[in-house]
């Protein structure tokens, strides 16, 4: 590998972009795609500064890597705004999403996670993703957001319409902003459907609650919303589908998981380090700013690719090797800083529960790999369709 070729926006590239990356680390580490019109950060160092240094490298603006999102996705989402428009929505939403408090869901999602492994187990078949994933998470934000179960297909539609990429497509395409504008006349009915008091114990009450007090306007309170749909269903979906596919993948790591489940907190932690779904995850560059030999001009998109940085050999010791006993909980999957994810321990949670079923039911899975399916977008890495077979449980 001669030149250095990052492209997030290559579906060849999705299917492992790791090669590439630790050539971008060793010879062009501040990487500026061309087609897109960004920087890529690749090292530890860097990305972990661009986290810290929350001044310089700014979310206002940075709804997504593509150029024309800000103008195609109109809601205000917190996580593109920075302090002290941040801290204010984020102080109404972190107090609910706290492992303490989070841990009232476990027992449904147990359940849960149950009742969409039923029939599998009796056919001897699982689709990790298309089967279990990929409606568990969207469940689980609807605990917390009131969608009912009728509207979840809908909403997870949307979702994916927003998400996906064609090969090649830098820009925001007719489906994605369908996928958006789906989504955003949704949750414009539902908060209209909950507008009246009294509110209930969960974050779509908490938001509506502020709107009431003045504390949050009705436009973030959708572009939250929004928000929640995606981020609480496609990286907890690719996660279980990536954990999954790489225990398979290593069967000396999964013996050892199968035969104590106590380290599967530990296996997630190294999922995450090791093959995450947060793939890159968007900053601005608020003033002119120099990163080894390269000046970043004021304006400018920037990617951290937080899944090159935690492979970054400077940072871990034998960091392209899968170890479940690792068990690194200072990785960057989740982010850094005052924009780390919301939504961490509830990742956490739920894909302990589905390993602790998993491992329990059927612990010797064999994955078929000619049938598995990646999903596109530069933003988030993870497969569709992670088919798998296994002897049927009656």
């Amino acid at each position: 590998m001669d030149q250095v070729i990052l492209d997030p926006y290559d579906h060849n590239f999705h299917w492992d972009p790791y090669p590439y990356y630790r050539a971008a680390r060793e010879r062009d580490p501040v990487y500026f795609y061309e087609p897109g019109g960004f920087w890529l950060l690749t090292k530890w160092d860097d990305v972990n500064l661009a986290f810290k240094d929350h001044k310089t490298f700014i979310n206002t603006g940075a709804q997504a890597l593509e150029k024309d999102a800000n103008e195609k996705l109109p809601y205000p989402l917190f996580i593109a705004s920075d302090p002290p428009e941040h801290t204010r929505q984020r102080a109404i939403l972190a107090p609910l999403m706290m492992p303490a408090v989070l841990s009232r869901l476990e027992p449904y999602i147990r359940e849960r996670t149950r009742e969409l492994l039923a029939r599998p187990l009796k056919a001897g078949r699982l689709d990790f993703v298309a089967d279990l994933a990929c409606y568990l998470p969207m469940d689980v934000i609807s605990q917390l957001i009131n969608i009912p179960v009728a509207d979840r297909d809908k909403v997870r539609g949307c979702a994916d319409d927003l998400i996906a990429r064609e090969d090649k497509q830098t820009d925001l395409s007719e489906r994605n902003v369908a996928g958006y504008m789906g989504l955003a006349q949704y949750f414009e009915e539902h908060t209209a459907r909950h507008a009246a008091p009294p509110f209930g114990h969960d974050l779509l009450g908490a938001m509506l609650s502020a709107q009431q007090q003045g504390v949050m306007t009705h436009a973030e309170v959708v572009g939250n919303l929004i928000l929640l749909a995606i981020a609480g269903n496609e990286t907890t979906t690719k996660l279980i589908g990536n954990m999954a596919f790489r225990l398979w993948e290593h069967p000396q790591q999964r013996q050892l998981l199968a035969a104590d489940p106590a380290l599967i907190p530990k296996a997630i932690e190294e999922i995450l380090r090791f093959d995450g779904s947060s793939h890159i995850l968007v900053r601005r560059v608020a003033v002119d700013v120099t990163l080894r030999g390269k000046t970043l001009k004021k304006g400018d998109r920037v990617g951290l690719c937080v899944i090159s940085a935690n492979r970054d050999s400077d940072k871990f010791r034998n960091a392209e090797e899968f170890d479940i006993t690792r068990g690194s909980r200072d990785h960057m999957a989740f982010g850094y800083g005052v924009h780390a994810c919301l939504g961490a321990a509830l990742a956490r949670l739920e894909t302990r529960v589905v390993f602790e079923e998993v491992m329990r039911l059927i612990p010797d899975y064999q994955i078929e790999e000619g049938g598995l399916k990646r999903a596109h977008n530069p933003n988030v890495r993870g497969f569709t369709h992670v088919p798998a077979h296994f002897p049927k449980l009656v």
